[in-house]
């Protein structure tokens, strides 16, 4: 996976047409896109023109959480702290979500676990019931903890806060409201690859 902008495909708040919404990128993409649906039991509607669009786009796509929406052209799973081992998904990279430097220190050593989310670094909305805010101090300290492993910031980022976010060393931002509650998602999500690529 590229250093860059990683999309959280957040349902239902995410358009439904992946394909229109890439090519208005026009070439600026995100590094990844990961497919998120929190109160889903079937596969979305969505999932084939994800997996369409993201191999047309060479995008890595990511499913959070659901073991079952694995499948051809999905490159991986993103697993909370509460989703279980990261064993069993040979052919699917791993993620992990950490929450402090315990966590990141634990995903670090696991061999399984190919990248670590962390956060969330700001306040952020998107996300019901989430932990206090880390803040941007500690990211530093969490990427020299990940000792390699690529650690995406994820919380509450926005266009102003980039900078920080690249200063301290991660290999990507996750946005999902950034985008998403922006007039127009597009160009949010152009202005924010092109930000991240020029810092």
């Amino acid at each position: 996976m590229k250093s860059g902008i990683y999309l959280i495909w957040d349902l239902p708040l995410a358009v439904d047409d992946p394909e229109e919404f890439f090519a208005a990128l026009k070439g600026d993409l995100p590094c990844a896109v990961q497919l998120r649906a929190k109160g889903y039991d079937q596969v979305p509607s969505c999932l084939n023109k994800l997996i369409s669009a993201c191999r047309r786009y060479q995008v890595p796509l990511f499913i959070n959480d659901q073991r079952a929406w694995l499948r051809p052209g999905v490159c991986g799973i993103h697993l909370g702290q509460g989703d279980g081992s990261s064993a069993g998904f040979e052919g699917f990279e791993v993620g992990r979500s950490t929450h402090d430097l315990q966590q990141v220190d634990e995903a670090t050593r696991d061999p399984q676990v190919s990248c670590l989310g962390f956060g969330p670094v700001l306040v952020t909305a998107s996300k019901k019931s989430a932990l206090p805010p880390r803040g941007l101090a500690l990211l530093p300290e969490a990427v020299q903890m990940a000792r390699g492993k690529p650690l995406i910031a994820i919380g509450g980022i926005t266009l102003e806060t980039l900078p920080q976010i690249k200063r301290s060393g991660c290999h990507a931002a996750a946005v999902i409201g950034a985008v998403w509650r922006a007039p127009n998602p597009q160009e949010s999500c152009r202005r924010l690859v092109q930000a991240w690529r020029f810092l």
